[in-house]
């Protein structure tokens, strides 16, 4: 379905704004509900109202340039070389449990090494075959009310897309809200939005004076939006047409709590690095997440493109909002910490049907800091979660242990096997378990990177291996780093 632009009988666009003075808090709506108490303190909200100048249409790839795009993403290679990509795909797995068995012996020797590259290869093979029994949720025309969040800080460049694209997505006007918040941006960023309100009667526009994180700025959209879903889309991510729709049809089971989208990298063609985590997001969804909604326990609605259902966010809201780091509070809330709350009591499940792409860092430094934000977010779950995890399923339960503790002790193993065991081996006149260990990790990369390239058809697969010897030469030990500034509070890639 194609949404239709809304005609306007005059060139001027009524909007009421509503503001509190005490909290630096003011919605802007166009012909929504005005709001009539502040969502933090409740006091009534002084009321102005203003005509605005319609703005000029913005430029923005059209549906069929977005449809084709879509279908860019995906073309698989020719058959023989898909099914030549499949057969080194297994003769490199075959290769990496045969170094596993011809290497038992080390495991007296060392068996951190030993033992955790065992661990390892059994988790990523588990995945891969866990991920091929996933079905994503059947299409049976659910269409409920739907608030869109859009958080923002600093975001000129793109917020506009970003919105235009949301309602070209097709979604039923009579059920689609935009919730849009400038989170004391200090470029144009709010100008650009308020300009896309004076064309869309049903985006709503919410201006902190001040910066207060990105969980309130997904708070205050929650308590001012009205959908039954709560759909959460990252300032610079660009959704496709019948995105939405597809994303709903998750919630017809009335045990899902959130449901995942899927995103590809938008400026995968920027260079290496971004070329990089076009692979590497590739993996982690169409894997990683594909194999925990089989069992609904998918362990992070990322915040580029999900959704939630919008009275279980309510529910624990005021705990997500009130979380503590080390005794502190703090804009500590995410997407990973809001999955977990709602993971306790539902399912999260993803759906590959629902396609966006969202925009990558392109520089080390910025990659870096994002990473960081990340690494702090994980670290700060772990403990909490795995109080109650072991309760779901054994499978799941124990996966979700594997995934999260595993990387706390991995730059110890990488230091073993590639800098100690050589060392050793040459000294006493051992085998080099190093060899063994390196071997393994490649052919993973090469097992998962394969995969990208006969499911998608981007030849720039082998970028993958990118990922995997920066990730072990700096970003494993970056999560020490994080552990050592877990207070930190920035956005990590915004200005």
């Amino acid at each position: 379905m194609e949404s239709t632009p809304f005609q306007f009988e005059t060139a001027q666009a009524l909007i009421t704004h509503c503001h509190c003075d005490g909290c630096g808090v003011t919605v802007h709506v166009h012909e929504t509900p005005a709001p009539v108490a502040c969502p933090y303190c409740q006091r009534p909200l002084e009321q102005s109202r203003s005509e605005e100048p319609l703005a000029e249409v913005a430029e923005f790839p059209s549906l069929e340039a977005a449809r084709e795009r879509m279908a860019r993403l995906y073309t698989r290679p020719p058959k023989w070389l898909a099914g030549l990509i499949l057969t080194v795909a297994v003769l490199m797995l075959a290769t990496a449990v045969f170094m596993q068995l011809r290497s038992a012996g080390n495991y007296f020797y060392q068996p951190l090494v030993s033992l955790y590259s065992l661990v390892a290869g059994v988790f990523v093979v588990s995945r891969f075959l866990i991920a091929s029994m996933y079905v994503p949720p059947r299409d049976q025309g659910y269409e409920p009310t739907v608030s869109v969040l859009v958080p923002c800080m600093n975001e000129a460049g793109v917020i506009r897309q970003t919105l235009e694209r949301v309602f070209a997505a097709g979604y039923p006007d009579d059920k689609l809200e935009v919730v849009c918040v400038n989170d004391g941006s200090t470029d144009t960023t709010l100008q650009e939005m308020l300009q896309a309100q004076t064309r869309h009667p049903n985006l709503v526009v919410v201006d902190f004076k001040k910066n207060r994180g990105l969980v309130h700025a997904w708070a205050v959209g929650v308590l001012l939006g009205r959908g039954e879903m709560v759909v959460c889309v990252d300032s610079d991510t660009f959704i496709f047409p019948g995105s939405i729709q597809k994303l709903m049809q998750g919630f017809t089971d009335p045990t899902v709590g959130g449901v995942s989208g899927h995103c590809d990298v938008e400026n995968a063609q920027t260079n290496l690095l971004t070329r990089m985590q076009d692979v590497r997001y590739y993996f982690s969804y169409k894997v990683m997440k594909a194999a925990e909604s089989v069992s609904g326990t998918v362990s992070c609605l990322p915040g580029c493109f999900s959704a939630y259902r919008r009275v279980c966010v309510l529910h624990v809201l005021d705990e997500w909002l009130n979380a503590k780091v080390m005794g502190e509070y703090g804009n500590f809330g995410d997407d990973r910490s809001l999955t977990n709350l709602i993971l306790r009591d539902y399912k999260i499940v993803y759906t590959d049907q629902a396609l966006a792409t969202t925009i990558a860092p392109e520089y080390w430094g910025q990659y870096a800091r994002q990473q960081a934000r990340w690494s702090r977010s994980y670290l700060r779950e772990i403990v909490k979660v795995g109080r109650w995890m072991w309760r779901k399923h054994p499978v799941p339960a124990l996966s979700w242990y594997a995934m999260m503790w595993m990387p706390i002790i991995e730059p110890v193993v990488i230091t073993s096997a590639l800098v100690v065991a050589p060392v050793v081996a040459f000294m006493a006149g051992g085998t080099n378990l190093g060899m063994a260990y390196l071997l393994g990790v490649l052919a993973i990369t090469l097992v998962w990177t394969l995969h990208f390239w006969e499911q998608t058809g981007r030849r720039y697969w082998w970028t993958g291996f990118l990922y995997t010897f920066s990730y072990m030469a700096f970003f494993s030990w970056q999560l020490y780093w994080a552990l050592a500034t877990l207070r930190g509070r920035h956005w990590g890639t915004r200005g």
